[in-house]
């Protein structure tokens, strides 16, 4: 369903028809922990004049984005319906951020002396791609398609720790990243308990959370230690 489909007839703030009230809670709570996440970003592009999280994070992930907000609305009521939409408008000024700070990342001058054009197009395609799965494929929530999308964000975080080290936004970014996907995880495994491609998604991208987590406190001790 649409937005604009949507918002032709009345919809509850919370949806119990296709979720349990303790279901929703988990969601709303992992939600909230993203919110916290995206203001810790924003906050660092403020302070630091830099993109902190990765750009092919930033790509991916607005495309989903856009996708669940506008063309695959969530069926979990209104409250979720408002989420998805700040989450998308969280990711605009993100992006906004992105153009300013995020060829900072890349060595290769083709991409930094390319790099406007190459972000616009990579946005096209994400959301294209993001939205047409969900549409044809996907289950409520967009689910497939966002869980995707973390296993990419999730590996491109160690890569960018790896490349430009720690600093002292990571471990809370870290930690919120990691428990709002697992809360919903959790939520989502308890709805589709028999998809084992889902499963192996949510296991897949907690160990790479994890993962981040042991290289981010390694390599911290190794700094404090010189």
């Amino acid at each position: 369903m649409t937005i604009w489909e949507y918002l032709q007839s009345p919809h509850p703030w919370f949806d119990t028809t296709n979720y349990q009230p303790w279901q929703i809670v988990l969601f709303t709570l992992g939600a909230v922990l993203w919110i916290v996440a995206y203001v810790i970003i924003l906050r660092a592009a403020v302070r630091r004049k830099q993109l902190i999280i990765p750009v092919a994070a930033v790509i991916c992930n607005f495309g989903a984005e856009v996708g669940a907000a506008i063309f695959f609305v969530p069926d979990m009521g209104k409250a979720l319906v408002v989420a998805y939409w700040m989450w998308m408008l969280l990711d605009m000024v993100i992006i906004y951020n992105l153009f300013r700070y995020g060829r900072e990342q890349f060595n290769a001058a083709y991409l930094r002396n390319n790099f406007g054009w190459l972000m616009m197009m990579s946005f096209i395609f994400s959301i294209t791609l993001s939205s047409s799965f969900m549409v044809r494929y996907d289950l409520p929530m967009g689910v497939i398609d966002n869980y995707i999308v973390n296993v990419v964000m999730s590996v491109a975080f160690i890569g960018l720790l790896l490349s430009e080290g720690p600093h002292e936004y990571s471990m809370l970014l870290g930690w919120t990243k990691f428990l709002g996907t697992g809360v919903i995880s959790v939520m989502f495994q308890t709805k589709y308990s028999d998809n084992l491609f889902l499963s192996t998604l949510y296991v897949t991208v907690a160990f790479f959370d994890i993962l981040y987590l042991i290289l981010l406190q390694r390599m911290m001790k190794v700094g404090s230690s010189r």
